[in-house]
């Protein structure tokens, strides 16, 4: 058997975000892409009633998922995919369909470094969704060096 290289920490947020998404809409399934949807319900169907999965559903409710619920869904997803090579490669493919699919994506690999000078952000290994609420923009002048 072949064990395949599955991004379980891609996946275990994507589940998250899905299930925050499904607290917020008060029990309604989310408004989500069908990437995240189709990652969700393969995970789901995989995992079942994991402890991690139920854990994630409590904590929602009460308005964050833990970090350490996230990482025991990310062991789950990892120990499901080392001992079945199908869902391995069905996750897989979802999370790269899913980002092919979303515009403004990028996934970068390695090391990477971003400066921020004056009004601007910077970002490091961001595992959700950013929001920002800029202030009003410089005047036009000279760039900075």
């Amino acid at each position: 058997m072949t064990r395949m290289v599955i991004e379980a920490n891609a996946l275990a947020g994507y589940v998250v975000d899905w299930v925050m998404a499904q607290v917020r809409r008060n029990g309604a399934p989310p408004d989500a892409d069908a990437g995240r949807d189709k990652i969700h319900r393969l995970v789901v169907r995989k995992l079942g009633d994991h402890p991690a999965l139920l854990d994630a559903e409590e904590e929602a409710g009460d308005g964050n998922v833990s970090e350490l619920t996230r990482q025991q869904i990310e062991l789950a997803i990892t120990a499901a995919a080392r001992k079945d090579d199908e869902f391995a490669a069905a996750v897989t493919a979802a999370l790269a369909e899913l980002r092919t699919g979303r515009v403004g994506t990028r996934i970068f690999t390695g090391d990477a470094n971003a400066d921020a000078q004056s009004s601007g952000v910077a970002i490091g290994q961001v595992g959700g969704d950013v929001y920002l609420n800029s202030a009003d923009p410089p005047p036009p002048g000279r760039s900075l060096p």
